[in-house]
């Protein structure tokens, strides 16, 4: 009997230590409740889905770090009067909520997304 009543407060602090570290793991930005690991992965998605694959502007082995560094500069800059002026500013706009991107209603913003991957895949 005591065995199992430990196990069971075992149990329950180990859950919501598991629960308290997940709400701990942060988010991309305010509301949108995206883990770090997530916005990571769906940012990578992203990349090689609409910027880096055979029928996207760019190859995947066009992605180099001088190419990632360009396209980053581009997001940060996609609100802004003056951009950077590369083609990379044309590339992002595939990319919700550009100018070219389709069907954007209600998914998150998928240049932010591809923005934290580049940041950290590329340690920019």
């Amino acid at each position: 009997m005591k065995r199992s009543i430990g196990f069971l407060t075992l149990m329950i602090i180990a859950g919501g230590l598991l629960q308290a570290s997940a709400y701990a793991s942060g988010s991309l930005s305010g509301g949108q409740g995206i883990s770090a690991r997530s916005a990571y992965a769906m940012g990578k998605a992203l990349t090689f889905q609409k910027l880096a694959c055979p029928s996207c502007p760019l190859q995947a082995a066009d992605l180099t770090k001088e190419r990632a560094m360009s396209l980053k500069n581009s997001l940060e800059s996609r609100d802004a009067a003056n951009r950077p002026g590369t083609p990379d500013d044309e590339h992002i706009a595939v990319l919700c909520p550009g100018s070219r991107a389709a069907g954007c209603e209600g998914k998150p913003d998928e240049q932010e997304l591809v923005h934290y991957y580049l940041k950290r895949r590329f340690k920019l």
